[in-house]
């Protein structure tokens, strides 16, 4: 572990990945429940039981829909942090510190430039227009402009948050506190951050950000990581809004 900048702390570890994605699934679970409710409820903002984000309603279900995901990935790791750790930024090893913020600045325009560069070469294969998940939800939200602004900020600040304590910090962490090397570490959790987005079209480009974003966690701690995730996902908002 000499070559990791903050070190992850406290009692936990692999039991604790397997937790978070029970409480995960929970979440999801949960969220279908109520999407179900919705659609008795609100049957105007469903089309074919999927969010009509047409409707200000539906707009709105997007944006819930999203923010329980986030909820449902931090939820575990924070209470891990704070039971077993000295609360979740010294347990997973977020230092707030100037070569956090460069690390993570130099290696997010990393990430950018590999991810932009894989997506054009798998959609020069394929001969397809290839956008993300996130992208092709954000521009069908027209029912509300609140929607609209509230679930760009989840793109751009709640997604680069959750995921990173996730697969940089829990996953990452735990794989390192068991004394594994930290390219070892990388690579067991960028395949999970890759897999969840259930993007087939865009596994190279998210395995090569969650390489970059590993090695932003190796040498600048798990905010570096936040911030490198941050950038790409900045800069994609502006770049949605700008085609908007």
């Amino acid at each position: 572990m000499s070559s990791v900048y903050a070190r992850p702390t406290g009692r936990w570890g692999f039991g604790d990945v397997g937790w978070c994605a029970i409480v995960f699934l929970g979440v999801i679970v949960l969220s279908g429940v109520l999407l179900a409710g919705l659609v008795v409820l609100v049957p105007r903002a469903f089309t074919d039981s999927a969010a009509d984000a047409a409707d200000p309603v539906g707009s709105w279900v997007v944006v819930l829909t999203q923010a329980l995901t986030v909820a449902g990935m931090v939820a575990w790791p924070l209470l891990t942090g704070a039971r077993n750790a000295d609360g979740w930024r010294n347990a997973f090893g977020l230092a707030v510190t100037w070569r956090a913020l460069w690390v993570g600045l130099g290696l997010g325009v990393v990430a950018l430039i590999a991810m932009t560069q894989l997506t054009y070469f798998t959609a020069e294969l394929l001969d397809r227009d290839i956008n993300s998940a996130g992208a092709e939800a954000a521009v069908s939200i027209t029912g509300s402009d609140a929607a609209y602004v509230v679930f760009l900020l989840l793109i751009a600040f709640g997604a680069p948050f959750s995921e990173e304590l996730v697969f940089r910090g829990l996953i990452w962490g735990a794989a390192v506190k068991r004394g594994w090397a930290p390219w070892v570490a990388t690579l067991i959790a960028c395949v999970p951050f890759a897999v969840i987005h259930i993007e087939p079209l865009r596994v190279a480009p998210l395995l090569a950000a969650g390489i970059v974003l590993g090695l932003a966690r190796q040498f600048g701690g798990l905010g570096a990581a936040m911030v490198a995730h941050g950038v790409v996902n900045v800069i994609g908002v502006i770049g949605i809004v700008a085609s908007g």
